[in-house]
């Protein structure tokens, strides 16, 4: 099974996500290969402790999780993306403790 699959399934299964959702949500997480493969790490382990783990703008996933366990999976990795793409916004999120509101 290819990683498009597998991600697809988790999305389907586990997040409950259908239509217009599962197609932005599968766009998101395919969009950078590194952070994509690492995700599918992430599946195969549930864990996020890798040998060699991805660093964007100075997290792993697995800090990020520690800081925000309500992320946990895909949260954790959009949220890399994030970080990739909009780093100032990122880091506020993580400055105010991922505060919502």
């Amino acid at each position: 099974m290819n990683n498009k699959h597998i991600i697809e399934r988790y999305l389907i299964e586990e997040k409950k996500l259908t239509g217009a959702q599962l197609i932005m949500a599968l766009k998101k997480i395919e969009k950078y290969e590194d952070i994509c493969k690492e995700f599918c790490l992430w599946l195969e382990k549930r864990d996020y402790e890798f040998d060699n783990p991805l660093e964007v703008g100075g997290y792993t996933a697995k800090q990020i999780f520690e800081l925000n366990p309500r992320l946990n999976g895909i949260g954790v990795y959009n949220f890399l993306i994030t970080l990739r793409e909009e780093p100032e916004v990122a880091k506020k999120y993580i400055e105010e403790g991922f505060r919502e509101g």
